[in-house]
């Protein structure tokens, strides 16, 4: 039988983990973070992460499970995932997984291409090189050795483009090439809905300016301080986290706080737009106003309810 779940996404700041807890005071449901950055202990601020008391109200799954300088992959998500909702459903609870790192919920809801293990060595060149000459010109690079995985990879998506940079290295072969001679599935093993929030361009606007800015006042700056000065880089990938390079910057002098402030806001904007986007895939969403509150809690709260009886009985 497949399992009953219920995920709800969309982009930062929509209101995802606000809906969820709501949804815990009705139904009993434990939440999987489904952000790839709630991951790491000590960045709380700037990631969004759910306070205590919403922590108490709902138990959270997938968050504050790794130092800043350790490694995740979609795939770790999947199988760390999974073997949470088991933990879950044996509890006579219901699993809620909440996030908008769509690469995660691909990985969990229909599988992954599994791509060969990584290689630190090349990976940090390749970072140092990011680092030193943007994105343009990884993508450049790219863009000659395999065409069609350039043309779906942003030139500002560090990650990805060093990724298939790095498998190009370690093994001969394109990210494409590899691709194609793995048969595509679908993991199949979940039986549910997946509802995503939506909200007017210009409200998502604001609601991203007024979070950055609550962000710094609740001493973001404070908080990348002293993850630098525990020792941990800048260019790490968990710094790759909406605005902690920026203020990094701004603490070695780079920038001032105003710029800070203008380019968090501006880079997650960019994001917020790229999840939109994502959400235009068929993944049979179901659309939900984030501007209807009390009606949204309500509607996910019956479809957990009903979905939860196979799972009690």
């Amino acid at each position: 039988m497949k399992t009953p779940i219920v995920v709800i996404t969309g982009p930062t700041a929509v209101g995802k983990t606000r809906l969820a807890v709501e949804v815990a005071k009705q139904v009993p449901v434990e939440i999987i973070s489904a952000d790839s950055r709630q991951i790491y202990r000590r960045m709380d601020i700037g990631t969004g992460k759910p306070t205590l008391t919403q922590r108490r109200i709902a138990p959270h799954h997938l968050v504050d499970i790794l130092d800043p300088d350790e490694s995740f992959s979609a795939a770790d998500f999947a199988q760390q995932a999974e073997l949470a909702i088991g933990r879950i459903v044996n509890k006579d609870k219901f699993p809620l997984v909440v996030g908008g790192t769509f690469l995660y919920l691909k990985a969990l809801l229909f599988g992954f291409f599994e791509a060969p293990g990584r290689s630190d060595e090349i990976r940090a060149r390749l970072r140092a090189e990011s680092e030193r000459f943007g994105g343009e010109k990884l993508h450049k690079m790219l863009l000659d050795i395999d065409p069609e995985a350039a043309g779906a990879i942003h030139p500002n998506d560090h990650v990805r483009l060093i990724r298939a940079l790095e498998v190009y290295e370690a093994t001969g072969r394109t990210v494409s090439e590899l691709k194609r001679e793995q048969p595509s599935f679908k993991r199949n093993l979940f039986a549910g809905v997946i509802f995503a929030l939506t909200m007017p361009r210009e409200v998502l606007g604001l609601n991203i300016r007024k979070r950055v800015d609550e962000m710094f006042a609740l001493g973001l700056v404070e908080e990348v301080r002293s993850l630098l000065d525990a020792g941990y880089d800048r260019s790490l990938s968990s710094f790759s986290s909406l605005g902690y390079r920026h203020v990094a910057d701004l603490i070695h002098g780079k920038l001032t706080l105003s710029q800070a402030v203008e380019a968090t806001k501006t880079q997650t904007w960019r994001y917020a737009k790229k999840q939109m986007s994502w959400l235009k895939q068929d993944w049979g969403f179901e659309f939900l106003s984030a501007q209807d509150g009390e009606l949204n809690v309500t509607n996910v709260a019956q479809r957990c309810k009903k979905l939860l009886q196979p799972v009690s009985s």
